[in-house]
């Protein structure tokens, strides 16, 4: 891998962000802050754990899916991806980078998430090594959807509607605000289509909020290399 391009485009579409528009961080993680919020106030503190958890993999799922946007954008109008992999980039190289800078942006999200954690005591160090490998593997996943669909855009016109409505089902429609366990299994199944789900299984059994399934870590892991295969093979990646 290009370790020296995924962190030089990590600066560039990640930490430029943060340094130049410290409001979009606040953007960043305002939906999830009111969904805490709501789901504070219906269950009166009942479920605030579950959104604390759900918080996480909101920001880090929504921030890699925005960048349908994005790739989009730099591959229509400013000829990025273009010029990139006609060095010796190549297309892995490519979906890492997006999916290292999206995971820097949405590092605030994280850390302001994980402070919370701490002050309603669901934080320990071993459920925090678990959310890192659980952020880890989905910003892989869903930044692969993010530059997969990006690639099959014809006009950049709408193209941020688009990636607000694929966010919003990919990562709040999942059990990611509340107990996945009241789900019926053939729904939990259908669910499995976005790697949100298997994160959000993860998360909540290692916080002892459901039961574990171990299981689940085979199922996103096999998501990233589905999603992986699916850009790699089927994305567009030359303009004719």
């Amino acid at each position: 891998m290009n370790l020296k391009f995924i962190w030089s485009f990590a600066k560039f579409n990640g930490l430029s962000w943060i340094r130049d528009s410290p409001w979009s961080i606040v953007a960043n993680v305002i939906t999830p802050i009111c969904l805490l919020a709501i789901v504070f106030l219906i269950s009166k503190g009942a479920l605030v754990a579950y959104a604390v958890v759900g918080g996480v993999i909101a920001i880090i799922a929504s921030t890699s899916l925005t960048s349908i946007g994005q790739s989009a954008i730099f591959r229509i109008e400013f000829r990025i991806q273009d010029l990139l992999l006609s060095t010796k980039v190549h297309i892995l190289d490519y979906v890492s980078a997006f999916a290292v800078a999206d995971l820097v942006f949405a590092s605030p999200g994280i850390a302001f998430f994980t402070i919370l954690s701490i002050a309603i005591h669901l934080f320990t160090p071993f459920r925090f090594l678990t959310t890192i490998a659980v952020a880890l593997l989905l910003t892989v996943a869903t930044a692969s959807i993010a530059i997969f669909v990006g690639s099959k855009i014809k006009r950049s016109i709408g193209v941020w509607s688009i990636s607000g409505i694929l966010s919003a089902l990919l990562t709040l429609i999942p059990p990611t605000f509340y107990p996945y366990g009241v789900l019926p299994k053939p729904i939990l199944y259908i669910l499995m289509i976005s790697p949100v789900t298997p994160a959000a299984i993860i998360l909540q059994g290692a916080y002892g909020l459901g039961t574990v399934d171990n299981a689940m870590w085979f199922v996103l892991i096999g998501e990233v290399i589905f999603y992986l295969l699916v850009v790699r093979t089927f994305g567009t990646w030359r303009e004719k």
